[in-house]
């Protein structure tokens, strides 16, 4: 630069980007085309340039602006003589490359966006999208505001510090010799219902309007209920992942709903006068073992979930756990520890099946709403176990297994293994030689 023969710039690599489209409902190109001056700019003090709210949408689909004289008819911005306003319209992804800025003072009107506000909310913690929003939108956004950052407009480079791609929503294909593509309901064992021919099913792809491998929403809620169809969604797979329709899946989540609502109502009088058991450690011990087991399988639920939503967004495991608290419920324990487990199972499901909870939750005598109560916390002391799996090895094969209590002594738990009766059925009258014992693991007779 000094020998003014070069100057440093900054290269953005991205490629040629068409933004205009033939439509009205967009944000207005700001450019004037003028005879004499050319393609010019819309003056700021112009700005911004706004669609007229009379249009009347042509019956062919096309934009109404190039039929608006009020609209198109202006003046040139630098000669001043008569000119034409740009009729094109941006893409949305113009809009959507920003948007997450301008919501932070949505009614701002001295700027762009308000710099404080922006300092205050941005970056966005944590971004979820489609996988083809990786190739596009999440693209223009980062160039958008690597261009802001270059006008000291935002003091970061990068919109988003974490992401999710989620995965899509998959389906078979199902095609006609003679119709095409066929949405589900215009088949019938394997026929078409329009011309009695044998349907092809096509290879599972992403759902799309195109290829009517969809399903109608509106169709699954009606027959079974909002709820369980938001359960099979997110029990079908990890949101990174595609997930593979299957209404076998939502009769499943169904027969799961309905087995959380009976252990509800087979026991609700005995649940309605129940406190719910919150002791302490030595309060705990004094009930029956059954009880105990419940009460620590509460607290590895409640961490489990927590961690599985907090940490991965993995709903699918989030229900895993649900479902094994559940299978965990025997009946057999004391009633205040039951009720502890059941509301429990209610709290964790219901971010995701907030109107079944709710209901169970009111028959439980609750006069709040579930919505209203707080996360349910877990105790690390809870989750100790009273007892440990020792495996006992013979010349370092496994042999036999015992449980001993998670204070018992070294000296104790070896001589417990040396008469393991499965152990003796391999030591027999050989001697040993050695009996190695590794802490709360294993003991190793060495023969």
């Amino acid at each position: 630069e000094a020998k003014q023969q070069g100057r440093k710039t900054i290269s953005f690599r991205l490629r040629d980007w068409g933004i205009s489209r033939q439509r009205y409902w967009g944000v207005p190109i700001p450019m004037i085309h003028c005879p004499v001056c050319g393609i010019v700019p819309v003056l700021e003090k112009d700005l911004p340039v706004v669609l007229p709210e009379d249009a009347v949408m042509p019956e062919d689909g096309r934009s109404p602006l190039p039929g608006l004289d009020d609209f198109v008819k202006t003046t040139c911005s630098q000669c001043g003589g008569q000119a034409r306003r740009e009729t094109d319209t941006m893409d949305t992804f113009v809009e959507s490359s920003w948007y997450f800025e301008r919501f932070c003072s949505p009614h701002w009107d001295q700027g762009i966006f308000d710099q404080k506000a922006v300092d205050y909310w941005m970056p966005v913690d944590q971004y979820i999208g489609g996988v083809e929003h990786a190739i596009l939108h999440l693209l223009y956004s980062r160039f958008f505001t690597r261009v802001l950052h270059a006008f000291n407009l935002v003091n970061y480079k990068e919109p988003f510090t974490h992401l999710l791609t989620q995965g899509m929503v998959c389906k078979e294909t199902l095609q006609c010799p003679e119709h095409g593509f066929l949405f589900p309901q215009e088949e019938d064992e394997g026929c078409c219902l329009s011309c009695g021919q044998t349907v092809i099913k096509g290879r599972v792809q992403k759902m799309s309007k195109s290829k009517k491998n969809v399903i109608d929403p509106h169709e699954l809620i009606s027959k079974y209920g909002a709820d369980t169809t938001r359960l099979f969604c997110l029990f079908a797979s990890p949101p990174e992942r595609d997930l593979e329709w299957n209404e076998q899946g939502v009769e499943g989540c169904r027969r799961f709903l309905n087995r959380v609502w009976r252990l509800v109502y087979e026991r609700i009088h005995d649940l309605r006068v129940a406190v719910v058991f919150k002791g302490s450690l030595h309060e705990l011990k004094q009930l029956d073992p059954d009880a105990r087991k419940l009460f620590a399988k509460i607290h590895f639920s409640i961490k489990k979930v927590t961690n599985d939503i907090e940490e991965r967004f993995h709903f699918n495991t989030v229900i895993s756990a649900v479902m094994e608290l559940v299978n965990s419920i025997s009946g057999k324990e004391h009633i205040t520890v039951q009720k502890n487990a059941i509301e429990t199972v209610l709290l964790l499901l219901s971010p995701l099946v907030p109107h079944f909870c709710e209901e169970l939750w009111q028959a439980l005598g609750h006069e709040e709403s579930i919505l209203t109560v707080g996360w349910p916390s877990f105790d690390e002391a809870a989750l100790s176990k009273d007892e440990m799996l020792i495996v006992v090895q013979i010349n370092g094969k496994l042999r036999g297994r015992f449980t001993v209590a998670v204070d018992e002594n070294e000296k104790t738990i070896k001589q417990q293994a040396l008469t393991n009766e499965y152990a003796l059925k391999f030591i027999k009258d050989k001697p040993v030689r050695k009996v190695i014992y590794v802490k709360n693991k294993l003991v190793n007779i060495v023969v």
